[in-house]
């Protein structure tokens, strides 16, 4: 007889009790129990009932499974029948048709080890409203990964934004009435502000008005909780008692803070101290409405919640460049470093011990979304294996999570964070710690977490303390011995990418970015970069890469041998010439590298925080003297937009790389291997040998990367392409055929001090004059349409009254001059705008800004360069060797157009050289559309057809319709990175 699925649906609840601690407990899972549902007609096959999270429903039914998904969507908006809680999230699950076939024990066993349960999680209010995930078809996985999406169900993405928008409300009011007070009581302000250790203002304001709603939430949690909780009133009845006042809350709090919590409530406690009176009954019972509102979304514990309030609060960005990972961000870079094979010391994860003594690092926390990430994947792995993640909690706090941070309040967020993993079990140490930055007492300096370079730094320029808040109080840790070198099993971060010169410096009007926050002044600037400089000598650190470059150099000092770094940096760090060192550093020192960067499709945010603007990429990879040859590389269409998305993402792309199910570069015009959330293609993945690999930056099609990867190599190679067909080209670099021009600072630039860097002064092309010193400084998109056009400023020699360094002027002005040339390459090619990306001038013209130089052996030889950079396979290199920071652009430097792979001119002989500068002078005047319209260009198809025919000898058969040419034309026009926020005409 086959085993009914009311026998199936109680054998898996009793598996999934033993899949996590909280639901081992009496009546958390329920499966085939009447009555648990509010007038529901049927029952739920599973209910879990976790506290302090949404209940979530579990359909099950076996393959064909017609049924499944209308039951699933039939439970949302259903309520509780006890607490009256409702159902926001269900899970659709199907399961094998062979579970039909077993009983018992056998049961039991295949349930725990089968690897095809098909899952689909509805949210909602209500079947009306109910949003599917994945959008179609199903997720495939175990049963760890169903419980992982049970957990993940329970915190209901919707809900968080609601709720997030309700705290964020209510802080703002709060803050809304310090401000209204802060004229009449400026003290008790000014003293709130030394509490959190910044400068008055709104910032300041919105954060101690943020700690106190954190407290607010976590006295309803604890109130009325176990042991000496059990005395603590909760504010509905403090309210009820008409003890809803400062007093009243301060004397719940001294009876928490004598439990525990210190870290949560020992500076809400103070802050409300200094509130004045005036204000705090206001505050008070605002706070206590917004805590009662999140109550009733049972998520005053949930991480994303948290995380994604308190970093929207932090404003002193432009400095710190304090911008947070988001949630779902979080959960795809903690799950690309910890996988369920083995824990980051390589022990079991059963093995409670060992985890008691792993180490888990973030030298830049903010307010934990990636320790919170981690720790959370630490505890599911240990409970999946059969343990308990609440008996590590001590030891975790103690010493195993260390977090930093220049913002006490945001250490202080952290360790609240963590804290609500498990509330009520106490810790009496831990290792979320403060650290001194800017001037000292004693006159010294500080550098935040850069000081953690140096183990002997303390005994040279100060004697750095620092403050962990800690469960039972704050005491002060001596970081040498608790942050070792070599002393850590995971480094996770996502640190701050403010440079401290250039254009970042003007924009803002400081001397130094890198060292103003906390509105330190230009002398402390001056003494803070002295000591960097120090700390950074020897290191991978550049300055235009900024100083995300020196917490690379840090995570790789602490980390062990063996041990994982995971760091979300900025998308040069793979293509900027300035992170050359850092790149060098990672591959010299790391393996199993896995690079994931984020195409933007449809315009989409290209990066992994909130707010940043800029693209960035994710890195994780093992510390081994070995180094890597090659890397993983994955390209999402987008950033995933919840947790589920992200942990589900890492899974996929660890099963690719260890099943071997990986395309590589060198296959072929293929693609690389899918990436899907159900049906829905969300990126792919590649390896590729180093350091050729880190151009696949945001690469979306894969396909190019290896019709690049050829080309390079020298040979034609389309989809579908015969053999016979696939000719070989000879390639060299730019440096290799043309001296190239100067950087511009060295044409008009001034040192320092204002001495003579650059001999000319620029100025615009008078109308009807001939320049003596024309350049090429900026773009003007719509007059380069065309190959050929003119230089719009020219450049006029500076005079000195000082014979001197007039005899210097006059020396640069010649050397200078003797740079110049008709070829010119766009240095930052705006893709969605721009056709031109070389070009040529009527006269010798120096190149600027936006145009290096190009000087060849001869005009024909610079007419035949120009071409060739502006046909769609010179277009295509042009791109890959671009960096793709920002959107729709691809900047390449004078460093990096060295080695810019091209069609080797000198290999011409002598008549073909001559017909491809007669094909530049047929063309040179025909203006061309932008590259995201390449496809549509009907001058650069004239111009492809004719240097393939007449100039490489190729057969004409390339560019017939639809054919190999006008496929690359419409891949390369359609990359996002190309596109942009715009779309094609």
């Amino acid at each position: 007889m086959a085993t009914t699925e009311h026998t199936i649906n109680d054998a898996l609840a009793l598996v999934l009790r033993h899949s996590r601690r909280a639901w081992r407990d009496a009546g958390v899972i329920r499966s085939e129990n009447t009555g648990m549902l509010r007038g529901a007609a049927h029952r739920p096959d599973i209910l879990v009932l976790e506290p302090y999270v949404s209940p979530v429903v579990i359909e099950t039914e076996v393959v064909p499974a017609a049924t499944v998904e209308p039951e699933a969507r039939s439970r949302l908006g259903s309520h509780v029948a006890l607490s009256g809680r409702a159902i926001l999230s269900s899970i659709a699950l199907r399961v094998p048709k062979r579970f039909r076939l077993l009983d018992g024990a056998d049961l039991a066993r295949e349930l725990l080890t089968a690897t095809d349960y098909e899952m689909a999680v509805y949210t909602g209010s209500s079947p009306d409203s109910a949003s599917r995930w994945p959008r179609n078809r199903w997720i495939t996985g175990n049963i760890a990964d169903l419980s992982i999406l049970t957990q993940a169900a329970a915190v209901p993405p919707e809900v968080i934004d609601r709720a997030a928008d309700e705290l964020i409300a209510g802080i703002r009011a709060a803050a809304g009435l310090l401000a209204e007070v802060s004229v009449s009581h400026p003290g008790a302000i000014a003293k709130i502000g030394e509490e959190l250790r910044q400068e008055s203002g709104e910032q300041t304001l919105r954060m101690a008005a943020a700690i106190l709603a954190n407290a607010f939430v976590f006295h309803e949690s604890l109130a009325g909780g176990p042991g000496a909780l059990r005395d603590v009133r909760s504010l509905e009845e403090l309210k009820g008692s008409w003890s809803l006042t400062k007093a009243g809350l301060l004397a719940e709090w001294s009876k928490i803070l004598s439990v525990n919590y210190w870290s949560i409530f020992d500076i809400a406690r103070r802050l409300l101290e200094h509130t004045p009176g005036v204000a705090s009954r206001a505050i008070v019972e605002t706070l206590a409405v917004t805590a009662a509102r999140l109550l009733e979304h049972r998520l005053m514990r949930s991480h994303d919640l948290t995380g994604a309030v308190f970093q929207r609060l932090i404003a002193d960005r432009k400095f710190l460049a304090a911008y947070y990972t988001t949630p779902p961000s979080a959960a795809l870079l903690a799950s690309l470093a910890i996988n369920e094979k083995q824990t980051p010391s390589g022990d079991k994860w059963s093995a409670g011990d060992a985890l008691r003594h792993l180490r888990v690092a973030d030298f830049a926390c903010g307010t934990g979304t990636l320790l919170s990430a981690a720790y959370q994947r630490i505890g599911q792995f240990h409970e999946l294996a059969g343990g308990d993640a609440q008996d590590l909690h001590r030891s975790m706090m103690g010493g195993s999570l260390v977090g930093c941070d220049v913002l006490p309040a945001a250490a202080h967020l952290t360790a609240a964070s963590l804290s609500s993993v498990h509330p009520t079990e106490t810790y009496t140490e831990s290792s979320i710690i403060t650290l001194a930055y800017g001037r000292l007492p004693d006159g010294e300096v500080a550098l935040g977490s850069w000081d953690l370079m140096d183990a002997q730094r303390r005994f040279e320029i100060l004697a750095i303390t620092a403050k962990a808040a800690q469960g039972t109080g704050e005491v002060t840790l001596e970081p040498w011995s608790s942050l070792p070198h070599n002393g850590f099993d995971l480094v996770i971060m996502n640190p701050p990418f403010t440079r401290p010169t250039g254009h970042e410096s003007d924009k803002i009007g400081v001397r130094n970015p890198m060292f103003a926050a906390f509105q330190t002044d230009d002398e402390t600037q001056k003494l803070m970069a002295k000591a960097a400089a120090k700390l950074s000598a020897g290191t991978n650190y550049h300055g235009n890469a900024g100083e995300a470059s020196l917490f690379v150099a840090l995570a790789d000092r602490k980390l062990k041998e063996g041990g994982t770094l995971a760091m979300v940096l900025p998308l040069s760090f793979m293509l900027g010439d300035s992170w050359a060192e850092t790149r060098a550093l990672v591959t010299r020192n790391y393996s199993d590298l896995i690079l994931v960067t984020n195409a933007g499709v449809g315009g989409t945010d290209v990066s992994f925080s909130s707010d940043t603007g800029m693209a960035e990429c994710l890195l994780v990879g093992v510390k081994r003297k070995s180094g890597a040859r090659r890397a993983t590389f994955v390209t999402l269409n987008e950033r995933p937009d919840t947790t589920m998305s992200g942990t589900n993402i890492a899974v996929q792309i660890q099963k690719a790389i260890e099943t071997g199910f990986l395309r590589k570069v060198e296959d072929g015009p293929v693609g690389g291997s899918p990436i899907t959330l159900g049906s829905e293609l969300v990126g792919q993945a590649i390896g590729a040998a180093l350091p050729a690999g880190w151009n696949l930056a945001r690469v979306r099609d894969f396909t190019l990367a290896q019709m690049l990867h050829a080309l390079i190599d020298g040979r034609l190679l389309f989809p579908g392409m015969a053999k016979s067909d696939r000719t070989n080209l000879k390639m060299t670099s730019i440096g290799a055929l043309a001296v190239i021009g100067p950087y511009h600072a060295d044409i008009n630039g001034r040192t320092a001090r204002g001495g003579i860097r650059g001999p000319f002064d620029k100025l615009p092309v008078q109308s009807g004059s001939v320049p003596t010193y024309p350049v090429l400084w900026e773009h003007n998109a719509d007059l380069e349409r065309t190959m050929l056009f003119e230089a719009e400023a020219e450049c006029i020699p500076r005079l000195s009254c000082n014979d001197a360094e007039q005899s210097l002027i006059d020396s640069k002005v010649e050397s200078l001059w003797a740079t110049a040339s008709q070829s010119h390459f766009n240095v930052n090619f705006q893709f969605n705008s721009q056709s031109t990306a070389m070009q040529f001038t009527p006269r010798r013209t120096i190149g600027g800004r936006a145009w290096l130089s190009m000087k060849l052996k001869s005009v024909d030889h610079e007419k035949a360069l120009v071409l060739w950079g502006n046909t769609s396979l010179g277009l295509l290199i042009h791109w890959w060797h671009s960096n793709r920071q920002q959107i729709g652009r691809g900047n390449i430097g004078k460093n990096m157009l060295v080695s810019m792979p091209v069609l080797d001119i000198d290999a011409l002989s002598p008549s073909i050289l001559k017909r491809a500068s007669a094909i530049f002078d047929t063309f040179s005047a025909d203006p061309m559309l932008p590259i995201n319209e390449l496809h549509q260009d009907s001058v650069r198809k004239q111009i492809d057809e004719a240097v393939m025919t007449e100039v490489l000898g190729l057969p004409l058969a390339l560019h017939r319709p639809d054919g190999p040419m006008d496929l690359l034309r419409r891949k390369l026009a359609s990359e996002p990175s190309i596109i942009g926020g715009k779309r094609s005409a």
